[in-house]
């Protein structure tokens, strides 16, 4: 009775411990089999029928390779052949990565890991099967992002980093970021903006430390262009872009960046903004060569007089009976004749140089006040009456004086050949500076010439588009470069009453010095 006593909570215990197995076996996600020293299988758990479609009834018995493609099939049988004689392991205990093979026939990524069941004679083996496919998608996708993120990079000429701030993480640098910056894979840990901070340009450094400054004290991100010298002795331009994460307690946590090789394109806007420079001189020369008549009279006119008055010097003081205030009164009208012959050819001059572009800050009445008096002598000689309405504000913008009276003069040449055929007393033009709702200076020239034609309006602006005989088509599509440049836009349409007006803004400055 007492040996009974004794079996009977030992059998109890292993049929718990069965139940709990089992148990165990069943909520596994991994499928689970349990093959025996010749390959053939003993178990297959809930999990394992799932992934591989067969019922565990149904491979009871059979070799455990029904579950894996060639040439792991075969490969397997080796593994477990020679783990039995020899006692290697080649796969028992460590695990891999292989095909594994469905009922249906269709194969997946997974991974195996065999171990044997200690104490048993002859050996027992578990396997435990993974299913990875999602993770091994998820992996190539990656794989392919990064190759296809390379060649992108590759192709803009950037890369890009990643500095930590907390822990003992290294910058990360993406591969073509070394040869953005000449640094060789593989040379001794240097951080992103230590290795920078030497290479920037002299000129740029104080402006590139203030930015890094205000980075690294919090701010969320840094945009800036500067220059750098190459370590193969070349002077880059780069454009530097980096963003700060801040943690829950608000100190910089990481910040993440990139790094643009924008040399080409900045050689390319030099060698643009060179040529439009001197497209715009060969449109003041044009300007001027169809104002010729009325400037050669403008020039005419106090010269003929300086002519007479010294002529009238010369018969005073020939017939001996003259004053001395005639004499002062005529050379004073002498001074001031050549004065204004002298003006008109300095101003001259300095709308047709060819000069570099130097933008200042001027009142916008004052660039209309000065186109009216190079434009009024030819208006006269064509017969318009030309007005001036500015602004009672006395606005202030920052340009480029000479492009701007280009552009106003050009529209008013324009005006000027639109009313050839109008009625003399109809021909006006009316000059206008204007603060507009969004605190822009806008500018202004009307005409009351023949309008512009609906169906070519859109095209006006276009280059080598023009409707005058002889024309090139550039004056518009300079003055829009212009006034583009400037940060401003031009734009034309009917004018109440006959004729059109041509309008373009540029941004206005405040008293403190900024655009409003």
């Amino acid at each position: 009775m007492t040996l009974l006593r004794v079996s009977e909570p030992q059998e109890e215990r292993a049929h718990r411990l069965e139940r709990e197995f089992q148990a165990v076996l069943d909520a596994a996600v991994d499928a689970v089999v349990l093959f025996d020293h010749e390959g053939r299988i003993e178990l297959l758990n809930h999990a394992g029928e799932r992934m591989f479609g067969y019922n565990e009834q149904e491979v009871i018995g059979l070799k455990v390779h029904i579950l894996l493609p060639e040439p792991y099939r075969s490969q397997h049988e080796d593994y477990l052949r020679h783990y039995i004689e020899i006692g290697e392991p080649r796969i028992i205990g460590i695990g891999r990565e292989l095909l594994a093979k469905r009922r249906d026939g269709s194969e997946f990524y997974a991974e195996l890991a065999v171990g044997r069941v200690q104490g048993t004679d002859p050996p027992r083996f578990v396997g435990f099967i993974r299913d990875v496919t999602i993770r091994r998608n998820a992996e190539e996708a990656l794989r392919r992002s990064e190759a296809q993120l390379t060649i992108a990079q590759e192709i803009a000429n950037l890369g890009n980093y990643v500095v930590h701030f907390e822990g003992h993480v290294e910058d990360y640098w993406s591969p073509h970021l070394y040869r953005v910056l000449g640094r060789r894979f593989g040379e001794p840990y240097i951080g992103v903006y230590d290795y920078l901070a030497p290479m920037v340009h002299t000129a740029d450094r104080a402006r590139w430390q203030q930015a890094r400054e205000e980075l690294d004290s919090g701010a969320r991100s840094m945009d800036i262009e500067y220059r750098i010298h190459h370590p193969d002795s070349s002077l880059r331009y780069v454009h530097h872009i980096a963003h700060t994460t801040l943690n829950a307690e608000g100190r910089v946590l990481r910040q993440v960046g990139t790094i643009h090789d924008i040399t080409d394109r900045r050689r390319a806007e030099d060698e643009a903004r060179q040529m439009q420079d001197r497209i715009a001189h060969f449109g003041r020369i044009s300007t001027m060569g169809e104002m010729a008549a009325g400037i050669a009279h403008e020039v005419n006119q106090p010269l003929t007089a300086i002519a007479t008055y010294a002529q009238a010097c010369q018969r005073l003081i020939g017939a001996g009976g003259f004053s001395h205030e005639e004499i002062g009164e005529a050379l004073e009208h002498i001074s001031a004749q050549a004065l204004r012959a002298g003006e008109v050819i300095r101003r001259l001059r300095t709308f047709v140089k060819n000069r570099e572009v130097k933008r200042e800050l001027i009142e916008a009445n004052r660039l209309l006040e000065d186109v009216l008096t190079l434009a009024q002598t030819d208006a006269r000689h064509n017969g318009v009456h030309m007005s001036l309405e500015t602004a009672t504000e006395a606005p202030q913008v920052q340009a480029d004086a000479v492009q701007i009276q280009q552009v106003i003069l050009n529209l008013v040449r324009n005006s000027i050949d639109a009313m050839q055929n109008v009625p003399e007393p109809r021909r006006e033009i009316v000059l206008r500076t204007y603060i507009d709702a969004e605190g822009d200076v806008e500018f202004m020239v009307a005409d009351r010439g023949v309008g512009l034609d609906p169906s070519t309006v859109a095209e006006v602006f276009n280059p080598f588009f023009t409707t005058k005989p002889g024309g090139t088509g550039l004056g518009l599509s300079i003055s829009r470069s212009i006034i583009r440049a400037h940060g401003g836009k031009l734009w034309c349409s009917p004018n109440p009453g006959g004729g059109a007006r041509f309008f373009f803004t540029l941004p206005a400055i405040t008293s403190t010095g900024s655009p409003q």
